[in-house]
């Protein structure tokens, strides 16, 4: 690829780098540019925690990577660190002659740093974070490569900073979210914990379906949220001691339809996606469910997640109509509705973290 292509498809990067939340996406694909222009081995992007006063990585590329990706740094520790006390670029060509210099990166990592250029992330001079490419694969840095770095420096500086107020609001909206199900859930006697241990398991199903950090957090989302439509039963219908009437369960009923509409008027880009998931969750496999009797793959995959765990830790629960089932017995009843109530291959991810967890 020529170099004039490869700088094309580093400004297109860095064009779409404030249009995703996916920000780590976005950055990888930035630095595969940027590698690819400067031809370098390896890189990475520190971030300035400004209230530790420690640089943290954000992404780091190149062999070895995963080994020191949890490393920190103080203010004016290693190159990274005296980078942001002078918030300047720098080539270092012999890093052994650089007194902040620290081999322990490369002890660890058993990756050898031959040379190195380094630059401050910042907006209106302010220090966000710490850019570093490292090994020239040719030759040595020289002030063009600075030039190329400063391209892609205020991009990336803007979408890390846009990354720590997404993650702030992400905070809030989770925290508030998960007040209001819990002052729901206060209202039926026998559901306490219960929207935790949804939120649990879905997030244990996530973890073995391999959902990227911005499908986890909106099936979090959808858990917390799954019964917030309950605000609108009466107390009367949650909490009866026996079976419901039909009147009483068409009321029970409509809790999916009006989470669903409570959700969708907050208009909040985490939410996307978390409006079905809370709308569909008490859908069945075959068809048989509410609101609207869909069924399998028509049925989101948020819904379909949700509808296990919900089901497998109210029957693990006293209820006001009953005393609560074994896991065992719970275990079985989702056995004998694998395929009808219950998406098969989320039943047997759940079934076999259950059972290992015994």
């Amino acid at each position: 690829m020529k170099k004039s292509e490869i700088i094309n498809n580093l400004l297109e990067a860095i064009s779409n780098i404030n249009k995703s939340l996916q920000i780590r996406n976005v950055l990888v694909k930035t630095m595969e540019h940027l590698e690819d222009a400067l031809g370098v081995e390896a890189s990475s992007i520190w971030e300035f925690d400004d209230g530790k006063k420690e640089l943290f990585f954000r992404l780091v590329r190149g062999d070895k990577s995963n080994i020191i990706k949890e490393k920190r740094l103080k203010v004016g520790e290693g190159i990274a660190g005296k980078t942001v006390m002078t918030k300047k670029f720098r080539i270092i060509n012999e890093p052994l002659n650089v007194l902040e210099w620290k081999p322990e990166f490369d002890k660890i990592s058993g990756f050898k740093t031959k040379n190195m250029i380094v630059g401050p992330l910042t907006i209106e001079n302010k220090i966000i974070g710490v850019i570093q490419l490292v090994n020239k694969k040719k030759g040595i840095f020289t002030e063009k490569d600075i030039d190329y770095m400063k391209i892609v420096s205020s991009p990336i500086s803007i979408a890390l900073e846009n990354a720590k107020l997404y993650e702030k609001q992400k905070d809030m909206m989770f925290n508030v979210s998960l007040a209001l199900s819990l002052a729901i859930e206060k209202r039926d006697i026998y559901t306490g914990g219960h929207t935790k241990r949804v939120v649990e398991y879905s997030m244990m199903i996530a973890e073995k379906l391999g959902y990227t950090v911005e499908k986890k957090d909106k099936l979090k989302m959808s858990a917390i949220l799954h019964d917030v439509g309950k605000i609108a039963v009466p107390d009367s219908i949650l909490n009866k001691q026996g079976k419901l009437t039909k009147k009483e369960f068409d009321i029970m009923k409509t809790h999916p339809i009006v989470g669903a509409n409570i959700i969708s008027s907050m208009k909040d880009k985490l939410l996307e996606d978390v409006t079905e998931g809370v709308l569909h969750h008490h859908e069945h496999y075959d068809g048989s469910g509410y609101p609207y009797g869909i069924k399998e793959k028509n049925i989101p995959e948020f819904a379909r997640i949700i509808a296990i765990v919900d089901s497998y830790d109210a029957m693990t629960t006293d209820r006001p109509y009953r005393k609560a089932l074994s896991k065992k017995e719970a275990h079985n009843e989702l056995i004998i509705n694998r395929g009808k109530q219950f998406d098969p291959t989320f039943v047997d991810i759940f079934l076999n973290f259950i059972n290992k967890q015994q």
